[in-house]
């Protein structure tokens, strides 16, 4: 079982959004279109949830969110996107899943309640798909 078929639901999603923002916002200020863009392309739900998927189809989510920005600021489709996202203050896919992941991570490591206390305790949270990713997604790791 994969989470691809949620991230392609996320990114059709986005497209939608990002073809509406486009439409909608093209001859606002600068400022509102990214006020625009955090508010309708920051939230991918359940994306904190993802552990099993192929490359190929994050990348196409990623690309997709590129895509958005630049077009919404009218750029080329060849210019850098982490650039366009530094210059506008704005946060990529990379930093909203750290992100979501960091807040999900807290209140599961927070919570009190006895079910999640036994979920967090058992091997399948310690040792799981859900936690390898949080952990290469929230702490670097040294190589060499």
């Amino acid at each position: 079982m994969t989470d691809d078929y949620d991230i392609i639901k996320q990114t059709t999603k986005l497209l939608v959004v990002g073809n509406t923002l486009q439409r909608k916002f093209s001859y606002c200020s600068r400022e509102v279109k990214m006020e625009s863009f955090r508010s309708h392309c920051y939230s991918i739900y359940c994306n904190s949830l993802w552990s099993r998927y192929k490359v190929a189809t994050m990348n196409r989510l990623k690309v997709c969110h590129n895509d958005i920005l630049k077009r919404l600021l009218g750029l080329p489709r060849w210019c850098r996107s982490s650039l366009a996202f530094a210059r506008n203050g704005v946060n990529n896919l990379d930093v909203i899943s750290r992100h979501s992941v960091f807040s999900l991570r807290s209140r599961v490591e927070l919570s009190t309640n006895s079910i999640i206390t036994s979920v967090r305790q058992s091997s399948a949270y310690v040792c799981g798909h859900i936690q390898q990713r949080w952990m290469g997604l929230l702490f670097v790791q040294n190589v060499g």
